[in-house]
């Protein structure tokens, strides 16, 4: 972390130059260990804001703890959790690694087999970097000194904020769409001061639930404030479609839904945007990044007869006048 206030273009110029050469990632650069998620939109940029968000049961906290799990033996990381306790989170990361439910884990209904994977488990968990806030507070000036404390003793590179919503600043006259405005602007303040990655969750309004068909979400659906996409350095947006009983997507090969989660990447300072796709497993445990949206899944019976019978153009009876191109 610098202590100057001014960096000289010198400097920064020899440090992109110096990472090029390296032919690896820049040291602001940490991937989330999604494979193809990475390669196509790259991974975690540390002095950034990372704005997640989605309806309730889109994947929020699951896929944040998919990536936390990914990192959390190369970096330190602290995951605050204003909505579960840190014993349920952690019986996440557990069920991540085993593929155990976590609802067995945390009713304790397991059979022997289940218990040698989480002991297995518990054993590499104790390497890891990740440290789990157990305070109850939600006030970001003190949530902002925790994290300042952990960088300073441990280094901590990435912050996870479970969510949004839960935060507030104490007393604030200005409306509570103007202090979501303000708390976003703190951390967006802290991330570059302290050179860290912030991972912001964010519940998404209503809106999305009356949608025409598709309930896809955009940023205009950001709860409570419409600041949050203007200070975010990116903004991904969470969509199960399953979940809202939509068995294929509107795409030509009518791709089964199920166990499909769409990030969206719908804003990008300093990269693209888009889409990535990921399957769940059946004990939604895990999501895994897929290379395109169709791998993993089936071919549609409706399209097997037209593999069988491609399309010609010479079948139709029509001049070559009437093609138009």
């Amino acid at each position: 972390m610098r202590t100057t206030k001014s960096i000289s273009i010198n400097e920064l110029s020899n440090e992109i130059i110096q990472s090029i050469e390296s032919k690896g990632l820049s040291k602001n650069i940490i991937p989330t260990g999604f494979k193809y998620f990475d390669q196509e939109f790259g991974g975690l940029s540390l002095g950034e804001l990372v704005v997640i968000g989605g309806r309730p049961a889109m994947g929020k906290s699951l896929s944040v703890v998919n990536l936390v799990s990914n990192i959390c033996e190369q970096e330190s990381i602290l995951f605050f959790s204003f909505d579960l306790t840190p014993s349920v989170l952690s019986g996440r990361l557990l069920s991540d690694r085993t593929g155990v439910s976590v609802t067995n884990i945390i009713h304790n209904q397991l059979n022997e087999s289940d218990k040698v994977l989480l002991k297995v488990a518990a054993k590499k968990v104790e390497k890891s970097k990740l440290f789990i806030s157990d305070v109850g507070v939600s006030n970001v000036n003190e949530t902002i000194q925790i994290i300042k404390d952990h960088v300073m003793e441990y280094q901590t590179k990435i912050v996870v904020i479970d969510y949004l919503q839960l935060l507030g600043v104490g007393k604030y006259n200005s409306g509570r769409e103007a202090e979501i405005g303000h708390i976003c602007r703190l951390l967006k303040m802290c991330a570059k001061e302290l050179n860290i990655c912030i991972l912001l969750l964010s519940q998404l309004s209503r809106a999305v639930e009356v949608r025409g068909n598709s309930k896809k979400p955009q940023l205009s659906d950001l709860r409570d404030s419409g600041s949050i996409e203007q200070i975010a350095d990116k903004v991904w947006l969470l969509y199960r479609p399953e979940y809202y009983m939509i068995d294929e997507l509107d795409d030509i090969e009518q791709t089964p839904t199920d166990g499909l989660m769409i990030l969206n990447v719908a804003k990008n300072k300093n990269g693209k945007i888009g889409n990535s796709y990921f399957k769940r497993d059946s004990l939604f445990t895990r999501f895994t990044s897929l290379n395109n949206y169709f791998e993993n899944f089936e071919i549609n019976p409706k399209r097997l007869s037209e593999l069988k019978n491609p399309f010609n153009f010479k079948d139709l009876d029509i001049n070559d006048d009437d093609f138009p191109f």
